[in-house]
């Protein structure tokens, strides 16, 4: 089994202070849209300093999420076969059939071994 770790708790206020500033970038970008409607002005983009508040957001969320995240999980098959018994890999529920054929073929061949 592996450790559990503690949680993280900078790499939670880092998401944390991650959301709020691209919280902040969208509310800008509503003002800045809103602004820019009131003047009859034209969209040339948005300013420098919103787009650097968001790609600011975007890469502490990454670092928030990095440092948050616990360690990689072996994929092989290996270990996760040997966690499970042979009873419960063989068993297949979806494969029984309880209303088979048998039953009438036993009556067929009692039926001819008594003539």
């Amino acid at each position: 089994m592996a450790v559990q770790q503690a949680p993280n708790h900078f790499g939670r206020l880092v998401c944390l202070v991650a959301f709020f500033l691209f919280f902040h970038s969208g509310y800008s970008t509503f003002e800045h849209l809103s602004y820019l409607k009131a003047i009859d002005g034209h969209e040339s983009g948005l300013p420098l300093d919103i787009t650097i508040e968001l790609l600011a957001s975007v890469a502490l969320f990454g670092l928030g999420i990095v440092l948050v995240a616990d360690d990689f999980k072996e994929i092989l098959m290996e270990t996760e076969m040997a966690k499970q018994s042979i009873e419960s890999l063989d068993a297949r529920p979806s494969f029984y059939s309880f209303n088979h054929r048998g039953r009438a073929v036993s009556k067929n061949v009692i039926l001819k071994d008594e003539m």
